[in-house]
């Protein structure tokens, strides 16, 4: 179930990161149309200002330097003639000399072309625009843009060549423009603009921020990327301990209920043993009335009831540990009254015992646990060490400010492979062991507050480190 819920959160995780890839290209191309576009209303107004006050320029300048003194000194305009017609040629050439008009025509209301910038078209009829009986009656269509190239094309042809867009105007033309009045329409003036190169540049200026906008995009779905990679990392760790932490808690449950069943066993068997032993050590007693064969059967019932009622009481001992005093306990004294106890032991199987313990070593807890605990330790110790040998106990602060000791046999050491095993209950190396010595330690020592560790010596043998906070023995 939980891999599956973790499949099910990386792929929401995958399909947001690839969902806001989408909306974020689709946010960037829509921005780039919108101001793109923008700017392309910009130029065409920026050119229809340019074209109406060209206009109304070129207007002024007719009526005042050609129509007005053509009328006096001819009575009518007739621009079939070579005269007339140079004389407007020089006056529309003066106006609109150095700047980017590509060609420029006047209609009269006949729809011949009464004026052109290209005198080869003079007097033709039929190059009037649809919309020019419009501008004769006084009215002003709007610029429009020409061009042969489509408009989603132009960004893959730059440069564009000569000509590829151009404006086209229509505007009436009139007699000298007097504010507030409205004079009569004399013709229809047609204006085209070369404006490829104002184009270009707007498709530059759209180039630009399409890619500021993709690369903007591209670095915000990089580090939107990183952020949902590194909380798919974070989320499936953190559902890798929850199924490390569920395997656990079923496992302690199943050592639990085992604790449990052992423990009603171990008592039941318990007062039974008592009996055994008892009635054992009373017929020893009595030796003086029975056989050698009788009295080796006898013994060899005392011994292994003792070792049963042992490993009866580290059953049980396991299964319902007991909680902690918490007196005031001095360390030097508890191993003072232990190695009293074992020093007669250890003398007689050859084991030298080696003692640097630093003094006020005070902890808070259960003095007869910490003797038990500190019993297992080096019992187990002497049976490791085959023949003569060492135990070396040594006790001080370390720089945390916790109380350390550590139990060093000359023995084999423990096993690499079996080390991180060897505080699981039930698992054991010898041959008659229960497996239950260390994690009874254990279990001491954390209900105390501490920490062991197992590791080999530097030159050799287990050692065995106790950590446990320490109480000055002047605190309350």
């Amino acid at each position: 179930m939980l891999d599956t819920g973790k499949d099910l959160a990386l792929s929401y995780a995958r399909s947001l990161s690839w969902f806001s890839l989408l909306v974020i290209l689709l946010t960037t191309l829509g921005l780039s149309f919108f101001i793109s576009n923008s700017a392309r209303e910009t130029l065409l107004t920026r050119q229809e200002d340019f074209i109406r006050y060209l206009v109304v320029n070129l207007n002024h300048q007719m009526f005042r330097r050609f129509i007005l003194p053509t009328v006096l000194a001819h009575g009518h305009i007739a621009l079939r003639q070579l005269e007339q017609y140079e004389r407007l040629d020089k006056v529309v050439q003066s106006v609109i000399q150095g700047l980017p008009v590509k060609r420029l025509r006047i209609y009269d209301f006949m729809h011949r072309v009464a004026y052109s910038s290209d005198a080869e078209e003079l007097g033709r009829i039929g190059l009037a625009p649809p919309n020019l009986d419009e501008v004769l009656a006084g009215n002003t269509p709007k610029p429009q843009i020409i061009s042969d190239i489509p408009a989603w094309q132009a960004p893959f042809r730059l440069p564009l060549r000569e000509n590829a867009f151009v404006l086209h105007a229509l505007y009436p033309l009139r007699g000298e423009l007097d504010e507030g009045r409205q004079t009569p329409v004399m013709g229809a003036l047609e204006l085209t603009q070369d404006i490829t190169g104002d184009y270009e540049q707007v498709l530059a200026f759209q180039g630009i921020i399409v890619v500021m906008c993709l690369l903007s995009s591209v670095v915000l779905f990089t580090l939107l990327l990183m952020l949902i990679h590194r909380a798919e990392r974070v989320l499936a760790d953190r559902m890798q301990k929850n199924r490390l932490l569920e395997i656990e808690l079923h496992s302690n449950e199943k050592l639990a209920s085992m604790g449990r069943v052992i423990a009603s066993i171990a008592h039941e068997i318990r007062n039974p043993l008592g009996i055994i032993r008892s009635s054992a050590e009373l017929l020893q007693n009595r030796m003086d009335k029975i056989d050698a064969a009788t009295a080796r059967i006898l013994g060899a019932i005392y011994d292994e009831s003792l070792r049963l009622s042992q490993t009866v009481n580290d059953f049980l001992d396991y299964a319902r540990p007991r909680r902690p005093k918490q007196d005031m306990v001095d360390v030097n004294l508890v191993l003072d009254q232990l190695l009293a106890f074992l020093e007669g032991e250890l003398c007689h199987h050859g084991v030298t015992l080696e003692r640097a313990i630093a003094p006020a070593l005070f902890v808070r807890g259960d003095k007869d646990l910490l003797y038990r605990a500190f019993y297992n330790i080096l019992v187990n110790g002497q049976q490791a060490i085959d023949g003569l040998g060492f135990l070396r106990i040594t006790a001080d602060l370390d720089n945390l400010g916790r109380v350390r000791l550590e139990f060093l046999d000359s023995g084999p050491g423990f096993d690499p492979a079996a080390l991180p095993q060897l505080l699981d209950p039930f698992f054991t190396t010898k041959a008659a062991g229960t497996g239950l010595g260390l994690p009874i330690v254990q279990s001491i020592i954390l209900s105390h507050g501490g920490l062991i560790e197992l590791e080999n010596g530097p030159a050799g043998g287990a050692l065995v480190r106790l950590l446990l906070p320490h109480a000055p023995p002047t605190a309350s």
